[in-house]
């Protein structure tokens, strides 16, 4: 059946070009896509070693760009992104920032073909073949500009290219 031996052959392909894709680019360059609403994160150097934010990325759905960080929580060892929409500037409160929180929750590597799941490579680090939003979709949803999307994206993001 050559059909079968050829569409084999691409599948193992395709997975070779994700590794070196991965192993080839910095998280801080990595792009995302979630395949359901078709969300990206386009993930960005952060402000040097004097900010707080481990990580900053874009979130790109339904035509909407939104503001997204990473900041590392001591309290429970783990990187803690938030999702943002037309936050105020300047010295803002715990409660300003909560009404512009479309999503906030623990961010995860994954590696779909190992089954691994880890923390967020640093910056300068090889970006991982996939990240995990657990709970994106639902938050997103039920946020004000989740309420007028069709299409309710799920929490998995695979990488799809490296931004040169």
């Amino acid at each position: 059946m050559p059909g079968v031996r050829s569409v084999a052959i691409v599948a193992f392909s395709l997975l070779g070009v994700r590794s070196l894709a991965a192993a080839e680019c910095p998280i801080e360059k990595a792009i995302y896509v979630e395949p359901e609403a078709r969300a990206e994160l386009r993930f960005a150097r952060t402000d040097g070693e004097n900010s707080p934010l481990s990580h900053r990325f874009a979130l790109i759905l339904g035509g909407k760009h939104f503001d997204g960080h990473v900041m590392y929580d001591p309290e429970i060892e783990r990187p803690v992104a938030m999702v943002l929409n037309n936050c105020p500037e300047g010295d803002v409160t715990g409660a300003d920032i909560a009404a512009c929180t479309v999503w906030r929750g623990i961010i995860y590597a994954s590696d779909e073909r190992k089954g691994g799941i880890g923390l967020l490579p640093s910056e300068g680090e090889a970006a991982a073949p996939a990240i995990v939003l657990p709970g994106f979709g639902p938050a997103w949803v039920a946020s004000s500009v989740g309420k007028s999307t069709d299409t309710t994206p799920w929490d998995v993001f695979s990488l799809e290219g490296c931004d040169q």
